[in-house]
């Protein structure tokens, strides 16, 4: 995964024999008190500091519960994957199942009740990741049902659940050959051993969008408003 470093910028200046490491956040400027210049260094750095603070204190949206940060089922894993879904599908008719697969461990921080904000979906959401989306042939159902009951954390799932052993495809058909997954680079690249979708001669190539997997998210919670709480289990070992 690739981590995102918008909230920290790492300064190193040397003066002569001297030399000073600072570290600017968005809370605070820390400096070396023995530093002549110092305050002119804060200046400079200042209006980057309160440019970012304000962006990330940015309020998009409201949440009227709280949504947890838990395994291996959570109303958070659900809002993740089904807003992810009605992002990514809200102008595309398709003619096979869609199914949002994320791992569990790529959701890092809860959302509290009250305002929600986009410094909330960066804790949500640390890393770089983009949305990848995916063809599978129904015949790797068994394959992806054995690697699924290995995920101790579960995974986050729309359109589809996990239930003892049987991935459960919502409007698979008999007439269906494939199944198109929405998930992130991250994965698709067989990152937390999902190799399913790697197997050779079993999937199309994938297509990487440059859609960041947080953008995503951000721009879901403004379009929803209040997040909507779906508490359902979709993952049942």
């Amino acid at each position: 995964m690739r981590f995102v470093f918008c909230t920290v910028w790492l300064f190193v200046l040397g003066a002569c024999a001297n030399q000073i490491t600072l570290r600017s956040g968005i809370k605070n400027v820390g400096l070396d008190p023995s530093y002549p210049e110092k305050e002119s260094i804060r200046a400079m750095i200042q209006p980057f500091s309160d440019s970012l603070s304000a962006q990330m204190g940015e309020i998009i949206g409201r949440a009227d519960t709280s949504f947890d940060l838990a395994y291996p089922n959570s109303n958070l894993m659900n809002w993740a994957a089904d807003a992810l879904l009605q992002q990514e599908t809200q102008a595309v008719k398709m003619r096979e199942p869609v199914v949002v697969l994320l791992n569990a461990g790529g959701l890092r921080s809860s959302l509290n009740r009250g305002n929600i904000t986009v410094g909330d979906l960066f804790k949500l959401m640390p890393f770089d990741n983009v949305v990848a989306w995916v063809r599978l042939p129904v015949q790797c159902l068994p394959e992806i049902e054995k690697n699924l009951a290995q995920q101790a954390k579960g995974v986050a799932l729309a359109n589809a659940r996990f239930e003892k052993g049987k991935f459960i495809v919502q409007n698979l058909l008999p007439e269906h050959t494939h199944i198109t997954f929405i998930t992130s680079d991250y994965l698709v690249f067989g990152g937390d051993n999902m190799q399913f979708f790697m197997q050779p001669g079993s999937t199309e190539s994938p297509t990487i969008t440059q859609r960041n997997l947080r953008d995503v998210l951000i721009n879901a919670v403004k379009q929803q408003g209040t997040l909507l709480n779906r508490t359902e289990k979709r993952y049942i070992p």
